[in-house]
């Protein structure tokens, strides 16, 4: 009995010293791959962009090329840590063959990003610093990646759109053209002379540098309210002065609607007391 148990012991660490030295190996090599893949990555991709921005290419695609550059590195890092845990790679891609529909189904969103990020390079409906709207979001173009595009708002924040969103949607591109049109509504009470108002926004528009002047200014009534009349005041500026003028034309027409005393309607309520 205790013969066998001495020979049991002795085979178990034959086997432990047979399989610890290449056990010990792939845990170093693991080890190795995981310390590195992130400098390595850093270099790659560091190296590609200043390759890329040597040759002038365009932003967008720049941004879109390395992130899918990345994503392919992870991959083959991956498929090397697969390799070191001693998994041959022809029994992974059986693996994932074999479980192909679900995987399939799995990245069939992930699938449509990526061909969403490539119509939007192929056919460029924005670049990269331009101002859009879409129904997902309005911003400044940062940047697109293999999934994603982002954007930054006014007030700084990001807005992150998936590709399919943005190659499905219909997209304004405030930023394509030069010039912007200003569209302000201006509220009057009944009785004001048209003249008077026309005369006054004229020379609101005439006083300020940054309106395109050559193009015109439309200023005509528009609409009849319960208790005011409205007039469309449309004026021409450079694009990247739309929200100066915007904000310089409301200030002026409430600062001279006072100076001239013309009446800017506000909701009024009736209160009827009923006699006791």
């Amino acid at each position: 009995m205790q013969s066998n148990i001495e020979n049991l012991m002795k085979k178990w660490g034959e086997d432990l010293i047979r399989v610890l030295p290449g056990t010990i190996l792939r845990i170093i090599w693991i080890i190795f791959l995981i310390i590195i893949m992130k400098h390595v990555v850093n270099i790659i991709i560091q190296a590609l962009k200043l390759l890329m921005e040597k040759s002038h290419v365009d932003e967008l695609l720049s941004s879109f090329i390395l992130s899918l550059t990345k994503t392919i590195i992870y991959i083959g890092f991956f498929f090397l840590v697969i390799g070191g845990l001693g998994v041959k790679a022809t029994s992974l891609i059986t693996l994932l063959g074999t479980a192909g529909l679900a995987v399939g189904l799995a990245l069939q969103g992930s699938l449509s990003n990526l061909a969403g990020g490539v119509l939007i390079l192929f056919f460029k409906p924005f670049l990269k610093g331009e101002y859009i709207k879409s129904n997902s979001g309005e911003g400044t173009v940062e940047s697109i990646h293999i999934l994603y595009t982002i954007l930054t708002t006014l007030d700084n924040s990001r807005i992150i759109i998936p590709n399919s969103q943005l190659a499905n949607a219909a997209i304004i591109n405030i930023s394509r053209n030069d010039e912007r049109r200003v569209d302000l509504t201006v509220s009057v009470a009944y009785g004001t002379q048209e003249e008077k108002i026309k005369k006054i926004l004229t020379e609101i528009a005439e006083e300020n540098s940054n309106i395109l002047h050559d193009k015109g200014y439309t200023i005509r009534m528009n609409k009849h309210n319960s208790s005011s009349l409205d007039y469309v005041y449309r004026v021409w500026t450079k694009k990247e002065n739309y929200w100066e003028v915007y904000f310089s034309l409301t200030e002026k027409v409430a600062k001279y609607f006072e100076r001239e005393r013309i009446e800017i309607p506000y909701q009024k309520i009736d209160i009827y007391n009923k006699a006791k």
